[in-house]
């Protein structure tokens, strides 16, 4: 989680100082966005898959006895993509802010070996139904926009919870997560209602939900799709 944080704070030190720098800026893309302005968009989401950490099954012979090993697990939710849905709106023709929900459908491998009777390993699989309900501050770049101010990169940081379900619904498990992100948004219009193409890549810290490692995991996280300006 430490490293979560770290980008948190070093994403707002940038919201704090570059809205100076960038407001300084013309904005080459007719004046829009402006404050007041929706943006709403949608596409794929990408993430990395981990390995959880498992215990081992012991048994004591008697009482006071030493515990010897009964059999071990091995468990990791595969690289998996997903969908996401967000909606924004601009503070500035710099900065917005945006809620949005990403949902997946990892799948969860348990292997049992090293059982102590010599049986087979056993490879047990399960579908999660996977929920990330976020926030986010954005900043763009305007005085770096090109193609005509088609162009404009933008950086992104937020947080929020994460909800998994395993198979059957009958276990829920909450976490939570800090984003931070690097993108682009591409236009194909500059007028003030425009449609156009949003890219971004970065990492996912998550604590929590069918993840044990309580100390924070760092995974790697694309996201792209199409992006709307009202």
């Amino acid at each position: 989680m430490a490293r979560g944080c770290q980008l948190l704070i070093l994403t707002l030190c940038l919201t704090t100082v570059a809205p100076q720098v960038v407001s300084a800026q013309v904005y080459i893309g007719g004046g829009f966005p402006r404050g007041g302005s929706v943006e709403l968009g949608g596409g794929g989401a990408w993430v990395q898959g981990f390995e959880i950490e498992s215990p081992t099954a012991q048994l004591s012979r008697a009482t006071g006895a030493q515990r010897f090993d009964l059999f071990s697990t091995d468990a990791d939710v595969q690289r998996f993509t997903g969908a996401h849905l967000r909606a924004g709106v601009y503070l500035t023709s710099s900065i917005s802010v945006e809620g949005g929900v990403r949902y997946a459908t990892p799948v969860m491998s348990i292997r049992l070996s090293g059982d102590v009777e010599s049986a087979e390993e056993t490879v047990a699989t399960q579908t999660l139904s996977h929920y990330v309900f976020d926030g986010s501050v954005l900043l763009h770049f305007n005085g770096a926009a090109f193609a005509g101010g088609r162009g404009v990169p933008f950086v992104s940081v937020g947080g929020g919870q994460v909800r998994e379900l395993h198979e059957g619904r009958e276990l829920v498990e909450t976490g939570r997560a800090v984003h931070g992100t690097a993108g682009l948004k591409y236009w194909l219009g500059t007028g003030r209602r425009r449609v156009g193409l949003r890219a971004e890549i970065g990492v996912v810290s998550r604590t929590g939900a069918a993840d044990s490692d309580d100390s924070g995991r760092v995974l790697p996280m694309a996201l792209g799709g199409l992006t709307f300006l009202f």
